[in-house]
């Protein structure tokens, strides 16, 4: 006479079923967690971002209003070289920071977390009389290319330098540079044709046959 005896007990069974659940819905609340932060991360650069724009932008109003202030006063004296000169800077330093905020709000950088330290280096390093205009960056920072313009030749290496001391871009080499006077504008009626008193310039990480 045999007799078969159950080891299994169902109820080990069911407890390892719902820990086996458990465990799978705390992966997924983690997950969600780790979604969450990224994108409050990315929230918050783009609010830095319209920050800085808006106080570039009420900035600039200020000094145009300036402008318009002392040229009144001192009609018909001719306007201040230097002081045009700032608000002409000033706004191509807005047209820069709209640019990086439009690539960052329309998501042609795809992960921006990866590139953040690279914006903030261009961000903190800035040169008088020489601002960017555009830039791309492809894979791990391997493939760069910067696109600006400047007031002098000799502000473009200057400003090489000041990124090498970034460590988002320590180490970063350009192969290649292209440097060339902007196209001139059609003279309107009645009006001399406007000479840009500035120089246009690329940067590519590798060589200039690659870039193209």
């Amino acid at each position: 006479m045999s007799q078969q005896i159950n080891l299994v007990n169902p109820a080990f069974r069911k407890q390892r079923e719902w820990f086996a659940a458990l465990m799978l819905i705390q992966a997924l609340a983690a997950l969600i967690v780790i979604v969450l932060i990224f994108y409050g991360y990315q929230y918050r650069q783009v609010l830095l971002l319209e920050k800085q724009n808006k106080a570039g932008a009420d900035a600039l109003a200020l000094e145009q209003a300036r402008l318009v202030k002392v040229a009144a006063e001192h009609a018909p004296r001719q306007k201040n070289p230097a002081l045009q000169a700032q608000v002409d800077e000033m706004e191509q330093q807005l047209k820069g920071e709209e640019a990086v905020l439009e690539v960052l709000q329309s998501g042609a950088l795809g992960n921006t977390q990866g590139y953040s330290g690279y914006m903030r280096a261009f961000a903190r390093q800035t040169v008088n009389g020489l601002w960017l205009t555009g830039f791309s960056i492809k894979g791990a920072g391997k493939e760069m290319r910067l696109g600006g313009r400047t007031l002098r030749p000799d502000l473009v290496p200057a400003y090489i330098l000041r990124l090498n001391q970034e460590v988002a871009t320590q180490g970063r080499s350009f192969a290649a540079l292209e440097m060339q006077r902007p196209k001139l504008e059609p003279a309107a009626k009645d009006q001399p044709q406007k000479i840009p008193n500035y120089l246009e310039f690329i940067l590519h990480s590798n060589s200039a046959e690659d870039a193209k």
